[in-house]
């Protein structure tokens, strides 16, 4: 005898995500294209199927029950799976379908070439890149709503994930030609005198920035920045102003994001960090995914 289907349907699940998303019964409603009262009875008639509370309801959204969390967790699961499916009836010849894939933004420069060097191999893929944090990438592999991440492999292999280092990633100073640095040797500047300029990082959130304590703390300093942010573009519009310094990764200068300023290299001591893709690992695999896995190797050699 087959299993009793759910009485509900995946649109039903779509709706709970989007609610997720949102966090407001109305904005969830509009980006469905439903009103709110039509976008709430299916939710209470999902409640009454599952027979438990998924929402708790104040005059505004209050955010998930504990039942609410984990229909989530398989919703994003299930949806997933039904979007591999799609991809994999229609991938005859070529994967198609849409990679959402979460970087770092100190890899964005990076991230962007690769997709676009992925589209050429792949014309029927589209690409969704979506700049976030490295503890967000990993929640976002963990819970389906990522294909891929492009971020820091700093932490011990993962089971159920496949991991392709990409680039180490170093480090230099920029000010504004009008800012006055320290004479530095040839070789650039050490870490430990970069801490007694006024600094201008990313926020502490961010696993640029951690990495970037580490070797403060390796030179024996822990110097306290002037200005904090989650943007490299804020940031930079503060050092072009002349009165900060920043530390960028060596592909954001490279990009030209520090054109126009000065730049030298930090050293002592000599810091690097691997950053890399990172897929999880499926059966059956997403297409899109595994397209992307095969074509990483060959594209390196031209990177």
């Amino acid at each position: 005898m087959m299993d009793r289907l759910p009485p509900f349907d995946l649109i039903d699940l779509r709706l709970l995500l989007a609610l997720s998303e949102h966090r407001h019964f109305a904005r969830a409603a509009a980006a469905c294209g439903l009103s709110q009262p039509a976008l709430s009875a299916r939710i209470r008639r999902l409640e009454t199927a599952l027979a438990t509370p998924l929402i708790f309801r104040g005059k505004r959204f209050e955010g998930f029950t504990p039942e609410g969390a984990r229909i989530l967790a398989w919703s994003r699961r299930i949806l997933s799976d039904c979007g591999g499916l799609v991809q994999d009836l229609s991938s005859s010849e070529s994967p198609s379908g849409n990679l959402r894939m979460g970087v770092v933004p100190s890899a964005a420069p990076y991230a962007g070439k690769l997709c676009g060097a992925v589209a050429s191999c792949y014309p029927d893929m589209t690409f969704r890149l979506l700049s976030m944090s490295s503890d967000l990438i990993e929640a976002g592999l963990d819970d389906f709503s990522l294909d891929a991440g492009l971020t820091y492999l700093n932490k011990p292999d993962v089971t159920g994930r496949t991991s392709i280092t990409l680039y180490d990633e170093k480090y230099s100073l920029v000010a504004a030609q009008s800012f006055v640095l320290p004479k530095g040797d040839e070789d650039g500047i050490s870490w430990k005198a970069a801490a007694e300029l006024p600094l201008c990082l990313l926020t502490e959130d961010m696993q640029n920035r951690r990495i970037i304590d580490t070797a403060f703390h390796s030179a024996g300093v822990s110097p306290v920045p002037r200005f904090e942010s989650n943007s490299f573009n804020a940031i930079l519009a503060l050092v072009r102003q002349g009165g900060l310094v920043t530390i960028l990764p060596r592909l954001q200068v490279e990009q030209g994001l520090s054109a126009g300023s000065q730049v030298l290299e930090l050293v002592e001591p000599d810091i690097s960090a691997s950053l890399g893709l990172v897929v999880p690992t499926r059966e059956p695999a997403l297409p899109v995914s595994s397209a992307l896995l095969a074509a990483v190797p060959e594209i390196l050699k031209d990177f």
